[in-house]
């Protein structure tokens, strides 16, 4: 049902705005006939306003039908969906571009004109939108470079969780994907000011210290019975590692584990718990 509705949606999205245009195109037509059949009889600027018009819509339904034949051919083109969302952003924009040039001309505007046009709004919007420019250049970059990928767990300052969408402005988030619709929108240009963590797709190898007053006496013997118990809840025994350690003239016990990511933070619990069973006489609580 679900994928029935989303295709129906995507259907309208697509066939209403076309369907309007046609029809507002039909309508203009049709002024245009009765004022040269002299049924109805329209100024000069209301002639020019239905000729503009009239062009506009058609360029804008021109271009918008050929995107929708060819964007799939393009698609296979690509393997990398960062690469397909980069292409296809520039195939339309480019082909936009080419039509509102196209208008221009016809209204009869010099190239020289059109190029002055185009500095001085550019300029205007560089100092107007700053913000919106930085994402969108830090979309580009994201892409480029590829920092991560769509699927992968980053950590971006507070924020963490599963790339679901690298858009234009923002980068679309999910810290559980298994609670609904339960996302965060992180601007690109925080991505060019901020160190990224790309954390991995399915698995994260976790750190986990626990400071000690003293080594027990069956130290070892503890070490083994833990890592048998904490076994089942890693993704990859042979890479669970538990250990002592001194750092900062702190006596550590330290797990090293991998866990998957979606049952992190229960796992993490059980490891916590299973470490606290085992070593609860030594273990060192602040304050």
């Amino acid at each position: 049902m679900a994928k029935i509705r989303s295709k129906r949606s995507k259907f309208s999205s697509v066939f209403v705005p076309i369907v309007t245009v046609v029809l507002l195109l039909a309508a203009l037509e049709v002024l245009k006939y009765l004022d040269g059949s002299k049924v109805l009889k329209m100024s000069d600027m209301l002639k020019k306003v239905v000729d503009v018009s009239s062009l506009m819509l058609a360029i804008w339904l021109s271009i918008s039908i050929f995107l929708r034949l060819t964007k799939k051919s393009l698609f296979k083109i690509f393997i990398e969906p960062e690469e397909r969302i980069f292409y296809s952003k520039l195939y339309s924009w480019s082909l936009y571009t080419i039509g509102f040039l196209f208008i221009l001309s016809k209204l009869g505007v010099s190239l020289g004109n059109i190029t002055l046009f185009a500095g001085l709004l550019a300029t205007g919007l560089a100092f107007a939108i700053r913000d919106v420019l930085l994402s969108f250049f830090g979309w580009m970059i994201l892409l480029r470079k590829k920092p991560f990928r769509i699927g992968d767990y980053i950590r971006i300052g507070d924020d963490e969780g599963k790339v679901l969408h690298i858009g234009t402005f923002y980068v679309r988030i999910d810290r559980a994907e298994n609670s609904g619709d339960d996302f965060t929108q992180v601007p690109n240009r925080y991505f060019m000011e901020k160190s990224i963590e790309v954390i991995g797709k399915t698995t994260i190898f976790d750190n986990i210290k626990f400071p000690l007053s003293a080594l027990p006496e069956n130290c070892a013997v503890l070490i083994e019975d833990l890592k048998k118990q904490i076994a089942p809840l890693t993704a990859h025994e042979m890479l669970t590692q538990i250990y002592t350690d001194v750092r900062d003239e702190k006596l550590l016990l330290v797990v090293e584990l991998e866990l998957e990511l979606e049952r992190r933070q229960t796992f993490r619990s059980k490891v916590v718990e299973a470490v606290y069973n085992k070593f609860k006489e030594v273990l060192v609580f602040d304050n």
